[in-house]
């Protein structure tokens, strides 16, 4: 009885906080939409918080409820960013052969470079323009980097041991030029803005290159024999 009592009165008192919590995050959400737009265009020194607060509609102070310091705001936008990139197949690895997989990190990477243009500026505006702030910011992309490059790696190995890929290159060199294609890609969209990936193609063109798959097969179609490969 008095258990019912406690969870209706912690439900009561949830459902009054929750209106307050989501203005909060909302409020959140507008800072950080505005100081990644600032940031991207002005650069770090270069934006003061009074732009950032008069850019989300909101006063100074609430910017600092929110964050501290300036570099705090910074940081916050990058990992608001860098979200995007962390592909976490921890629930899919068991349902997905090694095939699978390396298509769907190089999915992953295409559909983000599509997707985001206005991020990877962010992170080459950084990098061109703020030297202190790049150091930071070389650092965790670096590492999101090699993260993906060893994964891939490793999964392009285990795909080769098993038959479903060529063998003509070692997984290291694969890596190497898979990664190439994608940072060309990747640069290309600085340029001509989304019309510089077009996802179809660009996986035909990889799985035939890859696994010797024609352009219009499916990724998830059974895989040739060992002895076709190259």
């Amino acid at each position: 009885m008095s258990g019912r009592r406690v969870d209706g009165i912690m439900t009561a008192v949830d459902s009054r906080a929750n209106p307050s919590e989501s203005r909060a995050q909302d409020s959140r959400d507008e800072i950080l939409k505005a100081a990644t737009k600032l940031f991207a265009n002005r650069g770090f020194h270069e934006t003061s918080m009074s732009e950032v607060a008069r850019a989300a509609r909101v006063s100074k102070a609430l910017i600092f409820w929110h964050f501290k310091t300036k570099e705090e705001l910074f940081l916050a936008v990058l990992s608001r960013l860098l979200e995007p990139y962390v592909i976490d197949f921890a629930e899919e690895a068991g349902s997905l052969d090694e095939k699978a997989q390396i298509l769907k990190l190089v999915e992953s990477y295409l559909l983000f470079v599509r997707d985001n243009a206005g991020s990877i500026r962010f992170f080459v505006a950084q990098l061109l323009h703020d030297q202190r702030t790049s150091e930071g910011l070389t650092d965790q992309v670096l590492a999101l980097y090699e993260g993906y490059r060893t994964l891939l790696t490793d999964l392009i190995a285990r795909a080769q041991e098993k038959g479903f890929c060529t063998r003509e290159f070692t997984p290291a060199a694969a890596t190497a030029f898979l990664l190439s294609t994608l940072n060309g890609m990747l640069i290309s969209s600085l340029f001509v803005g989304n019309q510089g990936v077009d996802l179809e193609p660009a996986m035909g063109m990889l799985r035939w290159w890859l696994f010797r798959e024609p352009a219009s097969g499916n990724s998830g179609a059974g895989v040739p024999p060992d002895s076709q490969l190259v």
